[in-house]
């Protein structure tokens, strides 16, 4: 069964997607409009592709500004939200490192928790939560993270326990 999907927030990739009956494997191809930013989101040598795949155990193909994800359904899944919200931040101008990539990763893992705080409504795309500086906006890496800024916002005092630097 093949379908083919328009993203409805931006209109910036296609999604062609193709599965099988008897397995749960999963193809999806992803195009990106801009090819500067498709290149920046692969990373140096598809390095942040390449963390994707071992990540996840998935297999990541880059030609041009296009993406080839196979592996299991949820694991495409996954790799396809993490990509969407890393591309979004490199048109809102921010750069993409390892760790974003990895921070990505985890909070599209947990994308099933994130859907139960009340700012974020089911079938929403990924969202993470911000604090912003005079420097620069700093993003949660971890759903933890992103649920104690939520509380940050929503409560007048916070009270975070663990042991030093766990915060």
């Amino acid at each position: 069964m093949t379908k083919v999907k328009q993203n409805e927030a931006n209109k910036r990739s296609a999604v062609v997607t193709e599965k099988s009956g008897a397995s749960d494997l999963a193809h999806v191809a992803i195009a990106f409009d801009d090819n500067r930013l498709a290149c920046e989101l692969f990373g140096q040598f598809d390095e942040h592709l390449a963390l994707l795949e071992t990540t996840l155990d998935i297999t990541a193909i880059a030609r041009g500004n296009k993406v080839e994800l196979k592996g299991s359904d949820s694991a495409v899944e996954q790799a396809r939200l993490a990509l969407d919200h890393l591309y979004t931040r490199l048109q809102e101008g921010h750069d993409v490192v390892s760790g974003d990539v990895s921070g990505a990763i985890r909070m599209a893992g947990s994308q099933e928790q994130q859907l139960q705080l009340p700012e974020v409504t089911k079938g929403s795309k990924l969202s993470l939560a911000t604090v912003s500086t005079t420097k620069k906006t700093i993003s949660a890496r971890s759903p933890t993270q992103d649920a104690y800024i939520r509380a940050m916002d929503r409560a007048e005092l916070v009270f975070g326990t663990g042991p030093a630097g766990t915060g």
